[in-house]
C-alpha cells in the first residue's frame, strides 16, 4: 500500500510479477487498418483533421487560428525552389482543425502524456500531493474563469445587458485550454496507468511544480508559432489536435474498458496494451462519429472550412 497525498493505492506485488500467456494481438492489425484507411481515404488530409473534431468543436472561424496566410522571411524564396512546399504547406489562410481553447485542451494532453515517457512516468499511477492537485484544479478554473468570461462578451454583443470584464483573446483561449490539457493529464493519466499496467509505478506523474515548467515552455512556442502566421508550421500543429482528441478520448475509454470488463492490470508491455489500446480507440471513434452526425442532422456542416 502506497500512500501520497490523500490518495491511496494497493498495489499488488503478486499481481505484477504473476506472467499471463500471451495472447493474439489482434488490435496492432487493427491500428494498422485504421491507420491505412485514414491515410488512404481520398479527402483532403485537413478535411480529415476537421472531421475528427467536427462533433465536439464548433469549429469557428473567430475563435481560431489560421496559418498560411503570412510569409516569414525568405519563404517565399523557399516555396519558388521548392515547389511541393506549396502542396505540404498551405500558402493561403488554412483554419485549425479546431478552435484555440480546445486546440490548447487536448494538445495539452497528447504533450503532456508523451512529456511524461520523457522523464520517466510513463507508468505512473498515483494521485499527486494536495499542493500540485491544488494547481491542476486552479489550471482547470482558470480555463472555466476565461470561458465563461468569453461567453458574457457573446451575449452582450448579442444586445444582452451582460457586462464581462474583458474583451476575449485567441493566446488566452489557448493558452488556459494549454493549463487545462496538462491538469487533466495530471488527473486521468495515473488512473489510466492504474488500470492497465501490471507494473505500474506507485508515483505521481508530476511530484513537483518545475517538473511542469518545460509544458509551459512548449505552449509558449506554439504559441509563437500561431502568431507568425505561417503555413510552414500548419500540418506539424494541427496534427496535434485531432490525435490529442483521440488520445484523450481513448485515454477514458481504456478505463471504462478495463473496469467494467474487469481487467485490470492487463498488461506488462505496449504488446499486450494493443489490444486493449485499439478497442478504446475504435470505441472513441465510434462515439465522435456519432456526435459528428448528431451534430450534421442538426446543424449541417457549419464552419468547417
Amino acid at each position: 500500500m502506497v500512500r501520497a497525498g490523500a490518495a491511496i493505492v494497493t498495489f499488488d506485488v503478486d499481481a505484477i510479477q504473476k506472467e499471463k500467456p500471451t495472447r493474439f494481438q489482434w488490435g496492432a492489425i487493427v491500428l494498422v487498418i485504421a491507420l491505412a484507411i485514414f491515410l488512404l481515404l481520398p479527402v483532403r488530409l485537413v478535411d480529415k483533421f476537421y472531421a475528427i473534431g467536427f462533433g465536439i468543436c464548433p469549429q469557428r472561424a473567430g475563435h481560431s487560428y489560421f496559418l498560411g496566410e503570412t510569409l516569414l522571411p525568405g519563404e517565399a524564396t523557399l516555396r519558388a525552389a521548392i515547389p511541393l512546399l506549396n502542396t505540404l504547406a498551405p500558402n493561403e489562410a488554412t483554419k485549425l482543425p479546431v478552435e484555440a481553447r480546445m486546440y490548447g485542451m487536448f494538445a495539452g494532453f497528447l504533450v503532456t502524456w508523451l512529456y511524461s515517457f520523457l522523464i520517466g512516468r510513463g507508468k505512473a499511477a498515483l494521485m499527486p500531493k494536495p499542493l500540485i492537485l491544488f494547481t491542476y484544479v486552479a489550471f482547470i478554473a482558470i480555463m472555466g474563469f476565461d470561458g465563461v468570461n468569453a461567453t458574457l462578451q457573446d451575449l452582450h454583443d448579442a444586445g444582452l445587458p451582460i457586462p464581462y470584464l474583458y474583451a476575449p483573446r485567441l493566446d488566452l483561449r489557448f493558452f488556459t485550454g494549454w493549463l487545462c490539457g496538462i491538469a487533466m493529464a495530471g488527473i486521468i493519466l495515473p488512473v489510466v496507468n492504474y488500470c492497465l499496467w501490471r507494473d505500474a509505478e506507485p508515483r505521481a506523474l508530476f511530484e513537483r511544480w518545475r517538473e511542469m515548467l518545460p509544458l509551459l515552455g512548449i505552449g509558449i512556442a506554439i504559441l509563437i508559432l500561431f502568431t507568425t502566421g505561417s503555413g510552414l508550421f500548419y500540418y506539424p500543429l494541427a496534427i496535434l489536435a485531432p490525435v490529442g482528441i483521440l488520445a484523450t478520448v481513448g485515454a477514458l475509454n481504456v478505463v471504462l474498458i478495463l473496469t467494467l470488463g474487469k481487467r485490470e492490470r492487463v498488461a506488462a508491455n505496449w504488446r499486450e496494451a494493443l489490444n486493449p489500446i485499439a478497442l478504446a480507440l475504435l470505441l472513441s471513434l465510434m462515439e465522435l462519429g456519432l456526435l459528428s452526425l448528431m451534430r450534421y442532422a442538426a446543424f449541417g456542416f457549419g464552419e468547417i472550412g
